[in-house]
């Protein structure tokens, strides 16, 4: 009875799964769904383990009854929430092919913005400010690194696309935060066929860029017929 319940719970269209990372590898499924369940309803854990050792890879499932739940989870704990035994902060995010699959590709993108050129120490509660002028944001996220250093970065997401199409025009190249002499850049965070575009067009250009390895021997003057002796140019061969 149980089994059916969980495939039911599974296969719900209203369901979303969420994957969440830099969870501490001791911890059970359990533990991770009595966590969860501080911010919002969750139907499931599952844990994902190693395929030959069965041990914990650090990273699970989060299986909500709806988009709703789904967010309160992701704004409560994505980068915010740093667990016993973990370096890092919990990394909470849809998981593959759920957006499309929700037909939820606007909600995540058309309202979202990236923002560049932040001082390095500014907090979240100074850019909330600054962005709160132009409407309600619904999440927040500087970039950070290893050590929890800014990157200088940041994703907003607003409400509505109004809001967030606001600020973009009000702030982009004219505002500068106190701490910076350059102004902040603004400008609508990528969709994630252009992230799959772009890295594409990065790898085939590194590829294109890369020796002939067919050629035992390159050359340095490019491609030349065969027998071709470079001009003596009065210093020497080089």
């Amino acid at each position: 009875m149980a089994e059916g319940k969980k495939e039911k719970k599974a296969t719900n269209e209203e369901s979303v799964k969420l994957f969440v990372g830099q969870v501490p590898k001791h911890m059970t499924e359990a533990q991770v769904l009595a966590m969860f369940e501080e911010f919002a309803l969750v139907d499931e854990v599952n844990i994902i383990k190693d395929k030959a050792t069965r041990a914990s890879r650090g990273c699970c499932f989060v299986i909500c009854p709806s988009r709703e739940e789904a967010d309160k989870a992701v704004n409560a704990c994505h980068n915010k929430k740093t667990l016993p035994g973990a370096s890092s902060p919990l990394q909470v995010k849809y998981a593959d092919g759920e957006l499309e699959r929700l037909g939820m590709r606007n909600f995540c993108t058309l309202h979202k913005l990236f923002v560049g050129m932040l001082p390095k120490n500014v907090s979240e509660d100074e850019v909330s400010a600054l962005f709160s002028k132009y409407g309600t944001l619904k999440d927040l996220q500087i970039l950070r690194g290893s050590q929890q250093t800014s990157k200088g970065c940041a994703f907003l997401k607003y409400e509505t696309k109004e809001q967030a199409l606001a600020a973009l025009e009000a702030i982009n190249g004219k505002h500068k935060m106190e701490g910076s002499s350059v102004p902040l850049v603004v400008k609508w965070a990528d969709t994630e066929k252009e992230r799959q575009a772009r890295r594409a067009q990065k790898a085939q250009s590194q590829a294109s860029n890369m020796p002939n390895a067919d050629s035992p021997h390159p050359s340095l003057f490019g491609a030349l017929p065969m027998g071709y002796v470079p001009p003596y140019n009065g210093y020497g061969y080089q």
